[in-house]
């Protein structure tokens, strides 16, 4: 089997998000430096966006009568429930179909005339992608050169004398600017992983933090992925003004799910900080006033911590308020 053919078989795995990160930047390089697997792939990804705009169908009433009809009485042990559709499953069936639909115009189109699936105008037939390193052929690059980006790290490579092919390796610091809504996931994923990478600088990750409680906090922009990675900073930076900013963000995000909850917990357990102890208190008295649920954990944290000698006094009366407001 040739590596194209190995790449291709990743695709409706890379669609669904199921590669592990290695094997996901392997494939994204090849399909970069491989026009026809990069053709493949744009076939995959437009026949993902046409199928996730497909509308769900319900069963026509004619269609269950038959059914039942057919069925006939069924004993009383068996309980007939309604059917609920379950994003993930629709996700895979949508990843069957596209290895039907494009996969299997590559594997037809050796014997007929292929399928072709147009793209839309909104598409972008060669996406920008962010990854670590890159492969690119030289008739890819641009020989103008704009700008002055700071090339460092070079090396040069000759892995077949026998060609006059040669490689030139660097690395590259330039400026990008990404735009648009904060609800698309390639934002979402971009801030997430700026959020969580633990090369970031305290001051640019604070920078972030900020700007995420101001566009985060909108009811229209709540976003999981984004909680998490806050939930992630308040655990792991070591910085506790970071910690500090990333609790006060979560304390304004809308809702707020288990890990969200049980970070501010556990920062209200054991952060060294009491600054950190006070704002995780603070955030999760807020949820008790938004009526938020409160688990055992929760309670069992803010009674210990409202009743725990030598804690800070501060923290203790959050503890006890937010008590008095759980929900009855």
């Amino acid at each position: 089997m040739s590596e194209c053919d190995l790449m291709r078989e990743s695709m409706p795995l890379l669609l669904t998000e199921s590669l592990d990160p290695a094997r996901r930047e392997l494939t994204h390089q090849h399909i970069e430096r491989c026009p026809s697997c990069g053709s493949e792939w744009t076939g995959y990804r437009e026949a993902w966006r046409m199928l996730g705009e497909l509308p769900e169908l319900e069963v026509p009433a004619s269609v269950k009568v038959r059914f039942l009809a057919n069925v006939g009485e069924l004993p009383e042990r068996l309980k007939v429930v309604p059917f609920q559709r379950r994003p993930a499953a629709r996700r895979l069936a949508q990843a069957a179909a596209v290895v039907l639909i494009a996969g299997g115009s590559y594997w037809f189109g050796h014997r007929a005339m292929p399928i072709q699936i147009a793209p839309s105008p909104a598409t972008v037939s060669a996406p920008y992608s962010i990854a670590e390193s890159r492969v690119l052929p030289a008739s890819a690059i641009s020989p103008e050169i704009q700008g002055r980006p700071d090339i460092q790290n070079v090396s040069f490579d000759d892995p077949n004398p026998n060609d006059d092919d040669i490689g030139l390796s660097f690395d590259i610091t330039s400026h990008v600017t990404v735009k648009g809504r904060p609800t698309d996931k390639s934002v979402v994923r971009l801030l997430r992983y700026v959020l969580e990478s633990e090369a970031r600088t305290s001051p640019s990750r604070s920078r972030t933090i900020d700007w995420v409680r101001t566009t985060y906090s909108r009811p229209g922009n709540a976003n999981p992925e984004i909680a998490d990675a806050l939930a992630t900073v308040l655990r792991n930076d070591s910085h506790e003004g970071v910690r500090i900013s990333a609790v006060e963000t979560l304390k304004t995000l809308p809702g707020g799910n288990a890990q969200t909850r049980q970070a501010l917990i556990d920062a209200l357990k054991s952060d060294p900080n009491p600054a950190v102890r006070m704002k995780a208190v603070e955030a999760l008295a807020n949820l008790a006033r938004r009526g938020g649920q409160m688990d055992p954990a929760m309670l069992d944290t803010l009674r210990a911590k409202a009743a725990q000698d030598g804690e800070n006094m501060y923290v203790r009366l959050k503890a006890a308020e937010a008590l008095n407001f759980r929900p009855q």
